[in-house]
Parts: structure tokens; sequence; C-alpha cells
């Protein structure tokens, strides 16, 4: 797979500093996991975050299900509100996955009391218009599909195109499942 250039280490919004996390920063990272472990992650996705969610991020990344992942390929990015100087969120991509010319991000997460103030889309504009300027022709992501409010989230913010559904093939109470959208940068 060829090498492709990585989001800016650091970059300033209107509100936001978003800067490539460091080891310092894991114990606020793994507290805002645990923040979404207390509300309905469990019952949305059929899981929690781990305990040690974060670290190893920074040790393996959270890599696609591909034989040829790397991690030089994959970024963790700390969101910081400026007003606060504090951190509010954090997200993550993969460069160059389910194709070379997509970014795909893995997971974007704001902690509940900073959440429908626009950070999520102010994020959503850096990370599409770093894209364009990398000639990524797209962004993916996946939402899992009992999470409605992420769904309308991502479809409002351009993730228009399905690109399938995965996980189980049945139904019941117990089941998960995810949808497979699209943004295009062209």
């Amino acid at each position: 797979m060829e090498k492709r250039r990585l989001l800016k280490r650091e970059e300033e919004t209107k509100n936001l500093y978003i800067r490539n996390a460091t080891r310092k920063e894991s114990e606020d990272l793994q507290e805002i996991c645990e923040v979404w472990n207390k509300g309905d992650k469990e019952y949305l996705e059929g899981s929690k975050f781990p305990n040690n969610y974060i670290e190893k991020c920074f040790k393996e990344g959270d890599l696609p299900p591909t034989p040829e992942a790397s991690i030089e390929q994959y970024t963790l990015k700390s969101i910081y509100l400026k007003e606060e100087g504090k951190i509010i969120g954090f997200f993550d991509t993969y460069h160059g996955y389910p194709t070379e010319d997509t970014l795909f991000i893995g997971i974007l997460l704001i902690a509940p009391d900073y959440q429908r103030k626009g950070y999520a889309q102010e994020v959503i504009d850096f990370i599409s218009k770093e894209g364009g300027v990398l000639n990524y022709r797209r962004i993916s992501i996946g939402v899992y599909l009992k999470n409605w409010k992420a769904l309308r989230f991502w479809t409002n913010a351009g993730f228009d195109k399905v690109l399938g559904v995965y996980g189980d093939k049945e139904y019941n109470e117990n089941s998960f499942a995810f949808v497979g959208l699209e943004k295009s940068l062209v």
C-alpha cells in the first residue's frame, strides 16, 4: 500500500485545538471512554470500552481488519476546547482504508457536556478540509444501527452513501450490526 501523508499534527479551528494525542493525555481520554461506558454504549454496540482502550491505541492502534494494516497509517487525535483549555473528546483515523484514497474515521467521541454545541461538526469540517488537501477522495465511517443519534449526526454531516450493512444477520435483542457510510470529498 502506498504511504499517505497524515492529517496535520496540530490544527486550530474556530473553537478547538486538534492535535496528535500523547500518552500524557491517556487518563483524560480513557475517562471520556468510561463516561460512554456508563451510558448506553454496551446497549448500542454490544460491548464497553476495555480499561486499556486508549493505551492499546497508542501501542497497536485501532487498525482495520485487513492484513496490510499498519500503525504508521493510524492517528489518534485529542480535541481541546480553546475557551477552557481542556480535552473534550478524541477521534482516530486510518489513512487508506478501505481503499487507498479513503480516510477512515474509526471513532469520534465528544464528552456528553460538550455535545450538541457544534464541536463534532467542527471536527468533521477539519477532517474533510484536510483530507481534501491530502488528495483523499472520500471519508468513511461505520455506525451501529441501534445508535440513531449517531446515524442522524453522520448523515446530516454529509455521509450520505451507504457502503453496506455488516454484523449479525438476524435481528434480536442481543444482535448488533453497523452501516458503512461515506462522504465524498470531490
